[in-house]
């Protein structure tokens, strides 16, 4: 039994005899818990019998009659408690809507057919009514609708004895209609069906569809390709033919925000697709939790939660951008989707698709090295669309402050011809605010968070300065926060907000449109301000990473990074990869239709590795190139790493505790396998984060599960409870700041 408490073990029930046909692996039960013996909440995961040694307490209840998670779904969820460290109860619990999790299914009247042989002085709408059962059992509500006819049409045949009424119970859809878990047809061809797929694709497809025709197949295929090689078009064929068969689909994407034009095109391809992510409303949460678990979608698409989603005939799992840091937890389980995605296809034996432009290295390095994944390469793209020309732009360096614009003259000049010409523009710049940071021109204090210890950003719009790592926000101050100084706050460092205000200098007439976290709050925010660019509403669409991922706009000829390689400088080995993602991903946002396009990529140092592939879009070379270091340094893919991250308000206690546990640990770490190494306790670069200093433990060890023993040695050593006020452990994580 799974219960939601911080405990790392299963407990065990005994099963009463009036509830033993109702227990099943997957139901929720009501089980005395603790001292006092009050009920909680439970989530039966196994059933077996034989003879104990001693006495169990009984389970009160069962919720909720039938299962609510599947078998592979309950082996799922343990592989996730035991791989990431993470109490069972609090992984299994946290995947089920509170709403279904209380649901009672309805009691639901149905029709059928008695057998009996039909009268010939039947009536036509007796006829239509007999009809409209030849195919089976149906809701009574439902039969009725579909016949024409009144409850008393029915009440005749049943008194008559040519049809009979049962109870059964059924659950509801999201809008209140019974529901049949008969699987449908995809939705009659749409025009996109007719595009001509390029022969990349065609064989793309062609082996992802073996794969799906193959009972009982587990393979991952990372299909690979540049920026508008059709890699969605593929998908959604795959994920048709799927369908076709009567089985079910998952699309993952990174943000559901993000996945606007992915929804919309699924929308003209599927009959039944449903959306899943954290931000529905509880209530619409659960009932598109019963309606994907009767069988009634054929598609999901959604966020890293929707991988769990309960689907009974599940045929082939899909991750759009599958190198996107979005697919990691930020709480606990701190899981990464993509991994999921794939032991969930390896559980059901189904195909898992990843695909990228740019994919994760640990996943090009697996795709290279592991006997199940296989590369699919999209070489070409789609007809009509020209890969765009690249420039490099060296902008001098300069000292922050400096009044030199956020633009290079040469983006200048194409802003000017691209707006003239009628076509539009993307720029990103991926810092937010207005300025990077104030800065005393007397004493050179900077304005700092008291929280985080971080540098607070200014914002022009409503001049307050922000905190981007812990959410603090205040009213901008004019003068050094030393009152014995009272010297005047430099604005120092040029971020979105300045870009935003040079071009409306640079250009009066262009119609901008900037999308950030500052501006875009809400789902729908986003999602109008795509339309408005798609229909030509805006001449220029600015803003941070954001326009870098999954859009698609024809009328998109210029294309400008501004500050490309800002992010190379933290201290975090995948510094450069993401740099270099980001910056391709950019641009292929331009020549996706027919017509010369231009990307501008200015930078204070063109010549690095991640900048001086991305300008080539060669992704091979820099994976080559970054590979090697990371074999050199021991970092993933060629070694795993485990976080532990300690946080309080006592600097001292969270430094003491990180240095205990590492010396600690150390011991554990050489008897469990000798190349892991456990690093000192020291303070994370985000070295304070809402008003608790931060200190960390990073284990590092070889591919293997080597480092979940040493969890569990450290957890049954009773390491794995330090004495400070937030404990994190992250396996795999994808930064380390």
């Amino acid at each position: 039994m799974a219960l939601p408490v911080r405990a790392a073990h299963l407990y065990t029930y005994a099963v009463p005899d009036a509830l033993r046909e109702h227990v099943a692996p997957g139901v929720t039960v009501r089980v005395p818990h603790g001292r006092a013996g009050g009920l909680i909440q439970g989530l039966c995961v196994r059933v077996a019998e034989g003879p104990w040694d001693h006495t169990f307490k009984l389970i009160a209840d069962v919720e909720r009659r039938g299962p609510l998670l599947s078998e592979p779904l309950l082996e799922l969820g343990l592989w996730i408690s035991e791989y990431y460290a993470c109490p069972p109860g609090l992984t299994l619990t946290s995947w089920m809507p509170a709403a279904a999790r209380r649901a009672r299914a309805a009691r639901v009247t149905m029709l059928r057919m008695s057998g009996r042989e039909s009268p010939a002085d039947l009536t036509p709408k007796q006829r239509a009514l007999l009809a409209s059962l030849a195919q089976g059992p149906r809701a009574r509500v439902e039969v009725l609708r579909a016949a024409g006819v009144g409850a008393a049409v029915a009440a005749g045949l049943m008194k008559r004895g040519l049809v009979e009424a049962f109870q059964t119970e059924r659950t509801a859809s999201r809008s209140g209609r019974e529901t049949s878990a008969a699987p449908s047809e995809p939705r009659a061809a749409c025009p996109e069906d007719s595009y001509t797929l390029t022969a990349s694709q065609q064989a793309a497809l062609a082996e992802i569809a073996s794969a799906t025709d193959t009972p009982d197949l587990f393979r991952v295929f990372l299909l690979f390709g540049v920026p508008g090689s059709g890699k969605t078009e593929v998908y959604v064929r795959a994920m048709r033919r799927v369908v076709a068969r009567g089985r079910q689909a998952i699309l993952l994407v990174p943000e559901i925000a993000l996945a606007t034009q992915i929804v919309q095109r699924l929308a003209r391809r599927f009959e039944r697709v449903a959306v899943w992510h954290g931000r529905l409303a509880a209530g619409v949460r659960g009932a598109t939790w019963r309606t994907i678990a009767a069988g009634e979608v054929d598609v999901v698409i959604g966020t890293r939660s929707a991988l769990v989603a309960p689907c009974p005939r599940l045929g082939l799992i899909v991750v759009d951008e599958e190198q996107d840091t979005s697919f990691k937890n930020l709480a606990a389980p701190h899981y990464h989707a993509r991994d999921v995605a794939i032991k969930r296809a390896q559980l059901e034996q189904i195909p898992c698709v990843l695909g990228s432009a740019t994919p994760a290295l640990e996943t090009w390095h697996n795709a290279h090295t592991l006997g199940h994944y296989r590369l699919l390469r999209l070489t070409e793209r789609v007809a009509g669309a020209r890969r765009p020309e690249v420039r490099p732009v060296e902008t001098r360096s300069r000292e922050l402050g400096q009044t030199t614009g956020v633009l290079s003259e040469e983006l200048r000049q194409r802003l000017t011809e691209t707006l003239a010409a009628g076509q539009q523009t993307i720029l990103l710049h991926n810092r937010r605010g207005y300025a990077v940071f104030l800065r005393c021109g007397t004493c050179r204090m900077v304005v700092a968070c008291v929280r985080c210890g971080a540098r607070l950003v200014y914002h022009q719009t409503d001049r307050t300065v922000r905190c981007h790592r812990c959410g603090v926000r205040e009213p901008a101050p004019t003068t050094c926060l030393d009152t014995t100084c009272g010297g005047r706050l430099e604005r120092l460092g040029q971020a979105i907000q300045r870009l935003e205000e040079e071009l409306v200098r640079v250009v009066p007439q262009a119609r901008l449109l900037r999308l950030d976290r500052d501006t875009m709050r809400r789902r729908d925010d986003y999602a109008r301000a795509l339309e408005r660019f798609e229909a030509g509403e805006a001449d220029i669409l600015l803003g941070t990473q954001m326009v870098a991922k999954g859009l698609d706009f024809p009328r998109v000829r210029l294309v400008g990074v501004i500050d490309a390689g800002a992010a190379l400088s933290l201290p975090d080995f995948r510094a450069a990869e993401h740099v270099f993602q980001l910056i391709v991903q950019v641009i292929g946002r331009a020549g996706r239709r027919e017509g010369a396009a231009l990307a501008l990529v200015q930078s204070e140092d063109v010549a690095v590795p991640a900048i001086r592939h991305a300008l080539r879009m060669d992704y091979e070379a820099f994976a080559e190139q970054e590979l090697a270091a990371r074999r050199r340094f021991f970092y993933p893919p060629f070694a795993r790493l485990v976080r532990l991250i300690l946080a309080d308000a006592r600097p001292g206690r969270a430094r003491e505790e990180a240095e205990r546990l590492a010396e600690a640990s150390r011991p554990l770490a050489a008897r469990v396998h000798p190349q892991i190494r456990v690093h000192d306790g020291c303070p994370c670069v985000v070295a304070r984060l809402r008003q608790m200093a931060r200190y960390e433990v990073v284990l590092r060890g070889p591919r293997d599960a080597s480092l979940q023993q040493l969890l569990r040695e450290a957890r049954t050593a009773k390491l794995l409870s330090p004495r400070v006020q937030r404990f994190t452990i992250d396996v795999d994580p994808v930064d380390l700041l």
